[in-house]
């Protein structure tokens, strides 16, 4: 049975329009794409910095708590000396 010119006109119309949708949904993808890829370029970078503060901030640990080790020993030490001479009582 053959198609009337109405149903042709409509199919016609139908196809532009999911045309339209496909090349605007790939047009979506590419933005998309183009969003993930400053997503992870800004995450690296962000990633970077931070790994340098990160190491600062052990190197400053390190040191910190190395000289609070020593300070804690020299007051022991100072005060077995302190004792040792009898304290409070000379």
């Amino acid at each position: 049975m053959p198609m009337e010119k109405d149903e042709l006109m409509l199919l016609g119309k139908m196809d532009g329009k999911l045309d339209s949708i496909t090349a605007h949904l790939g047009r979506q993808d590419q933005r998309i794409d183009a969003l993930d890829q400053r997503m992870e370029e800004r995450h690296n970078a962000i990633d970077k910095r931070l790994r340098v503060v990160e190491q600062k901030a052990a190197v400053a640990g390190a040191i910190s708590g190395s000289a609070v080790s020593i300070g804690i020993a020299l007051a022991i030490e100072g005060i077995k000396q302190w004792l040792g001479r009898g304290g409070t009582g000379q």
